[in-house]
């Protein structure tokens, strides 16, 4: 077997067929190359616009939040409040019950907001 395998890698067939192949597989890898440095562009492009979209996004939902607890007749108490908090813990403490003013306006006020992000 041994004898075989060496008699077919020393036949004068065998050395054009391998220098074929190599150039075959030279090319195979230039084009992956290529297409893997096109893909990068691309994804890269891609989460440029995102990262940009997402801070966008932050910023109207902080300003929201903001106008949401910033009522001139809450405003020294909301002060207070959120001294220290996290923008999630007042998102919760303004999602809780509402004080002082309709339910159904804070609901549409929502609904409102919730649409306009799908937008």
């Amino acid at each position: 077997m041994f004898r075989t395998l060496m008699q077919a890698f020393m036949s004068p067939v065998a050395g054009p067929v391998g220098f074929v192949l190599a150039i075959a597989m030279c090319g195979l890898l230039i084009v992956t190359s290529v297409t893997a440095q096109r893909n990068e562009a691309v994804l890269r492009a891609r989460i440029s616009v995102l990262t940009a979209e997402n801070i966008r996004n932050g910023m109207v939902l902080h300003a929201r939040l903001a106008a949401c607890e910033g009522g001139p007749a809450d405003l020294a108490r909301n002060r207070q409040a959120t001294g220290g908090a996290s923008v999630e813990d007042r998102a919760k403490r303004l999602s809780g019950e509402p004080a002082g003013f309709d339910v159904c306006a804070r609901m549409e006020s929502a609904d409102r907001a919730v649409l306009e992000t799908l937008k």
